[in-house]
């Protein structure tokens, strides 16, 4: 896929990996969305988990992470819409068994699956959330009314240093190897809120 383009035309790096040739397919499908590393070609783990089941695996990564264009805010409406909108573009590739997919991640990618679902895409069969947390603010910002100066501010100062202008090392390597696109995508990175 490289890029799915957005309702309001951001633009989110997608990276593909299939377990066979695609004249193999259709195949059962993933997502997994999230501000980490899903998109990076070198990526490993949950790709080379579910290929080697069968399935097709799709990382795409959150608006203002890894080579996505627009602004990164935590948990923002827009990256509910936005997952929408990646999961029909997924369903509608011809290598996806039946056009419907599932989501699947853990911790931050499980609970980007909560804000997809609730939009209610057509094509998502299925979500798996796993380690997930109903309000960030109580569970992990002050647990029991208590500041977690631990986890949650070094999780925090990560995300906005990831979403920092080149701030994830394997886009800054798409970016010198010729990605225009997620070059073009760092511009609005220093509007991050």
């Amino acid at each position: 896929l490289g890029y799915i383009t957005t309702r309001d035309g951001t633009t989110l790096s997608a990276h593909v990996w299939l377990p066979g040739p695609v004249d193999d397919g259709p195949y059962p499908t993933v997502v997994e969305y999230s501000g980490y590393t899903p998109s990076d070609p070198a990526s490993e783990g949950f790709a080379d988990i579910f290929t080697g089941l069968g399935y097709a695996y799709v990382g795409v990564n959150i608006r203002g992470t890894g080579c996505s264009g627009g602004s990164f805010r935590f948990f923002e409406y827009a990256q509910s819409l936005d997952g929408y909108d990646a999961i029909e573009v997924v369903a509608a590739q011809p290598w996806v068994r039946d056009h419907r997919v599932g989501m699947v991640g853990v911790s931050y990618p499980g609970i980007s699956q909560l804000f997809v679902a609730q939009t209610q895409p057509p094509s998502l069969a299925a979500i798996t959330p796993f380690s997930v947390l109903a309000d960030s603010y109580q569970s992990t910002l002050y647990p029991g009314g208590i500041l977690n100066t631990g986890f949650a501010f070094a999780w925090t100062e990560g995300r906005m240093a990831e979403a920092r202008p080149s701030g994830q090392a394997w886009a800054a390597e798409r970016i010198a190897a010729g990605d225009e696109t997620c070059a073009a995508n760092q511009a609005v990175r220093l509007q991050n809120p």
